[in-house]
């Protein structure tokens, strides 16, 4: 019995190491080149349209969330085969739908959304938004389905072109003079033609997903139905959470201080969300399984504490000495400023990463409406701190409490999931 455990745990540890070199060497480089073009967009670019650019991505980074329902997540979880299924095939119709309303939405009435925003860019904008909603779903659901049968090449594959084609296309549209909207098309097509490239070469993978259950699908939205109740209102905060420095202080300042920021939380979180992506999509699938099969889990998540901060908080430290002159000499001098704001959010960045780990914990768990209670204060507690910046008219100060609340959330959120792992291994003695 001793030595059966043992080899199971070799097996884990043996596929934890092999999943993790895959993603992480493809999300490394993906993440390179993301990062190696901003000092040629930045002169492209002005600060102004990187401003508008990130207020439109936030802004379909909330509504992406609802083209799926959160069904996809469910994915992962499923106890067959054909639940799984159902569950992908679910996820799809639901973007289906989502589809048919945004684009009659964004027809006929794309002035007056234009104007509530105060935004007239967007008219030229909108009519694309329902296309990458539909391509943001379909994606959700493919990843979610390569994570449960361990696809994690084709994960892989989809990350490395979808950088290069948004970056190459990013740049293209720079030279070509289309510095007005370049940087979302370039966005839009980058994505477009990595979803097409993860489908046909998934194809194979993909074949059961002809065969539709009608029973079955209703069956999986019932079963799953916390994940609409509580999971969708719980993206959706952390989404208006995340984006409300670029939505909201974007109506009290000029679009160059939001661009000036935006570069900063781009530059930030870009390597943050590749790794973090990496470590959750691994994890998750990894804890499920161990779950399915009454072990622990615990140790899983103390080993990725560990190699956290031994490896990566030495480069936090690092960067929060650098000197202001290193980013203005990368990115050119009128992007002064940058470097204040992504110091104030190098304690907020490594918690999210520490956090990296648990996003699912309260799925594992079913607790989704308590982490949804728990965001609706985090939510709230950003939004006053915000209010208080843009009355007192101070962007720096408002943006540095901003990073320091967020990191205090996540403080208390890892300690509530910790908590919640605990019980489950106290249950298992």
């Amino acid at each position: 019995m001793i030595n059966k455990r043992l080899s199971i745990k070799k097996l884990y540890v043996s596929e934890f190491a092999k999943f993790s070199a895959v993603l992480l060497s493809s999300n490394v480089l993906s993440q390179v080149i993301a990062i190696a073009v901003y000092p040629l967009l930045t002169r492209l670019f002005s600060p102004d349209v990187f401003g508008e650019y990130n207020w439109f991505l936030s802004l379909v980074g909330i509504l992406t969330l609802i083209t799926t329902g959160r069904y996809e997540l469910a994915i992962v979880l499923a106890k067959t085969e054909k639940q799984a299924v159902a569950l992908f095939q679910l996820s799809l119709l639901i973007a289906g739908i989502c589809f048919v309303l945004f684009f009659g939405i964004t027809a006929f009435w794309k002035s007056e959304i234009a104007a509530l925003f105060h935004r007239e860019q967007l008219v030229e904008l909108l009519p694309f938004l329902p296309f990458y909603l539909l391509i943001a779903g379909i994606w959700q659901s493919l990843n979610n389905y390569f994570i449960r049968l361990k696809r994690f090449n084709n994960i892989s594959s989809y990350n490395l072109f979808q950088s290069l084609f948004n970056s190459g296309l990013k740049c293209w549209f720079g030279f070509k003079g289309y510095l007005q909207h370049g940087l979302v098309m370039g966005h839009f097509w980058g994505q477009a033609i990595a979803t097409l490239g993860s489908l046909i070469a998934g194809r194979k993978t993909l074949k059961p997903l002809k065969q539709w259950d009608k029973t079955e699908i209703i069956n999986m939205a019932k079963t799953y139905s916390d994940f609409p109740k509580y999971k969708l209102p719980y993206g959706l905060l952390d989404a208006f959470a995340e984006n409300l420095p670029v939505l909201l202080l974007s109506a009290y300042y000029g679009m160059e201080q939001i661009g000036l920021f935006s570069l900063a939380l781009v530059m930030g979180f870009t390597p943050v969300f590749v790794f973090n992506k990496s470590v959750y999509q691994i994890l998750y699938q990894k804890s499920s399984e161990l779950m399915r099969n009454g072990a622990k889990i615990l140790p899983v998540f103390m080993k990725y504490w560990k190699i956290c901060l031994r490896c990566l908080l030495p480069f936090f430290v690092l960067f929060l000495f650098m000197p202001d002159v290193f980013f203005t000499t990368l990115f050119g001098s009128k992007w002064t400023g940058v470097g204040f704001y992504l110091k104030c959010m190098l304690p907020w960045l490594f918690l999210v990463v520490l956090n990296a780990a648990l996003y699912f914990i309260p799925d594992l768990f079913s607790r989704q409406k308590t982490a949804m209670n728990i965001e609706i204060a985090y939510t709230a507690l950003r939004l006053i701190i915000l209010f208080v910046g843009a009355y007192f008219q101070n962007f720096q100060w408002a943006v540095a409490l901003y990073c320091a609340a967020s990191a205090v959330i996540l403080a208390i959120r890892m300690l509530w999931c910790y908590c919640l792992i605990n019980k489950y291994e106290f249950s298992l003695r």
